[in-house]
């Protein structure tokens, strides 16, 4: 069997990691009084087709004495991405299926290597009383062959000249698991599974995404460990399945279901909220909380809400911790902000020229945008750090609004956008945009790195060129652009329908 890499070893002994021979007596740590030979007792164990992914098997350890062991991937000469970390706490090795009590071995998972290259790796073991012990490794890996064809082809326009607050990012599309790229153009995670990943969300070190055709919800690992639980306790009936995103919820995450709940087929309009385990914490019909709020206003909702039909079409919530609500993205007519706890409607944002703007219970929700444009069949809203609400704004008109009514208007490129609202007031204004005169009528993103104190943007546009490519960019708050990435797009959105950040460069296994 041919092994797809090739593993060399060296040992790097310095002051500040502990040798075994250096020092004297019983003040020596325990990283000192180590004996070990890296070279015979440290093995690669390929444990992953994917040339990203590889391990390591370390034999004749003391584990009662090891606190975590941590590998760090050096970036390639002349790349700005930080380098790829991670760091396996003792008790998560032990948990995980890593040790092997038998044979003594402890296998450390590694992922993130550069592909058709030499990669440089140091491992650090940090023992009970907090001294290091190191070594460096090299592995090679064979070229990147995608199997579906696409995400081995980017197309590089700008690279980084320094590096943006985030280095890494994943791109969710419709015909493999996510892909992680980092801001050099490379691909450095792909675990080459073909299922649709759109319905996706990084957490807790595992990527779920949600079945387009069941109410499953897959995890799978950085290192490529899967498994799978079902979403528990929802109205949805059993012919329930996700589309569209998966959300940071309040304690868990949000998620879009279609399926039919009391006798009525509901058709992206329908949000729930579980836990880790797959268990409902909160769910919230829109069709009904509209329905309900329109007809004590005195309005006639029936040619509005629509059992059946994709007249809301949700493709995106955010909790907004600001005043515990929700605010979600209804592509179809408007932003809409509602209570969390009451599910009570509080504003509407979007373009008044389309149907929903000739109900007058719908008018009296609608903010009043004081500068800038409203959304037009927006995508991937969000919250950034200062309480903002920021969206794709793809400028295309309602696709799905009831015969003879105005579907609105259509914008000529499409915009990203952050505004500033006043809740109290219902007034809004666009605080911040950037319209690089490409238009992107469907899916699409920009989302805000959250870990920096100021942190720069991604932006996806996945229906570029009439649908037939995506382009990538980086993005600062000054409108300067850091990066420029190019993907064919085979049918539409499939490539990458959305992208977001993902910290690889500091991964703790718990």
């Amino acid at each position: 069997m041919m092994m797809k890499h090739v593993f060399l070893l060296s040992l790097v002994c310095t002051g500040l990691y502990g040798c075994n021979g250096s020092g004297g007596g019983s003040s020596k740590t325990l990283a000192e009084q180590l004996d070990y030979d890296p070279t015979t007792q440290v093995i690669e164990d390929d444990i992953h087709a994917s040339v990203f992914i590889s391990a390591l098997d370390l034999t004749g350890l003391d584990t009662s004495k090891i606190k975590n062991i941590s590998f760090n991937i050096k970036t390639k000469e002349g790349n700005h991405a930080k380098s790829v970390s991670a760091t396996y706490d003792w008790n998560y090795l032990s948990n995980n299926s890593l040790y092997d009590t038998k044979s003594n071995r402890i296998q450390i998972p590694i992922f993130g290597l550069y592909s058709n290259y030499l990669n440089e790796l140091t491992i650090n073991i940090q023992f009970t009383d907090n001294s290091n012990y190191s070594f460096k490794k090299t592995i090679a890996t064979a070229a990147y062959v995608d199997s579906i064809g696409i995400y081995d082809d980017v197309g590089i326009i700008t690279k980084p000249s320094a590096t943006p607050t985030y280095s890494y990012f994943y791109l969710k599309g419709s015909k493999k698991s996510p892909i992680i790229m980092d801001i050099d153009g490379e691909v450095r995670w792909d675990a080459d599974i073909k299922r649709a990943s759109g319905s996706s969300i990084f957490l807790n070190n595992i990527f779920l995404t949600g079945s387009t055709k069941n109410k499953a919800v897959d995890t799978l690992s950085l290192y490529g460990k899967m498994d799978s639980f079902t979403v528990d306790g929802t109205a949805m009936g059993s012919d329930a399945y996700f589309h569209h995103n998966i959300d940071q919820g309040k304690t868990g995450v949000l998620i879009e279901l279609d399926g039919t709940t009391s006798g009525a087929l509901k058709i992206e309009s329908f949000l729930s909220e579980i836990d880790n385990k797959g268990k409902i914490i909160k769910e919230w019909d829109l069709g009904k909380i509209f329905s309900e709020y329109m007809l004590q206003e005195g309005d006639d909702p029936s040619n509005f809400v629509r059992d059946g039909v994709d007249w809301f079409h949700m493709n995106a919530a955010t909790y907004d911790p600001a005043d515990d609500t929700l605010v979600i993205s209804s592509r179809e007519n408007f932003v809409v902000k509602l209570d969390y706890a009451t599910g009570k409607l509080i504003w509407l944002l979007g373009d008044e020229t389309k149907h929903w703007y000739s109900y007058p219970s719908l008018q009296k929700l609608a903010l009043s945008l004081s500068s800038g444009q409203t959304p037009i069949g927006q995508h991937a809203v969000s919250m950034t750090k200062d309480g903002k609400l920021m969206l794709f704004n793809n400028g295309r008109r309602s696709f799905n609004n009831p015969v003879g009514t105005p579907a609105g208007i259509d914008l000529a490129t499409s915009q990203t956008a952050i505004f500033a609202i006043d809740n109290q007031n219902k007034t809004a204004q666009v605080a911040w945009s950037f319209d690089d005169g490409i238009y992107s009528d469907i899916c699409s993103s920009i989302y805000e790195d959250k870990l920096a104190t100021q942190g720069d943007f991604l932006i996806n546009y996945a229906a570029a060129d009439n649908r037939t490519k995506v382009v990538i960019q980086g993005i600062n708050k000054d409108k300067q652009k850091l990066f420029e990435f190019t993907y064919p797009s085979p049918t539409p959105c499939a490539t990458s329908w959305n992208a977001i950040q993902i910290p690889l460069e500091n991964i703790h296994f718990q």
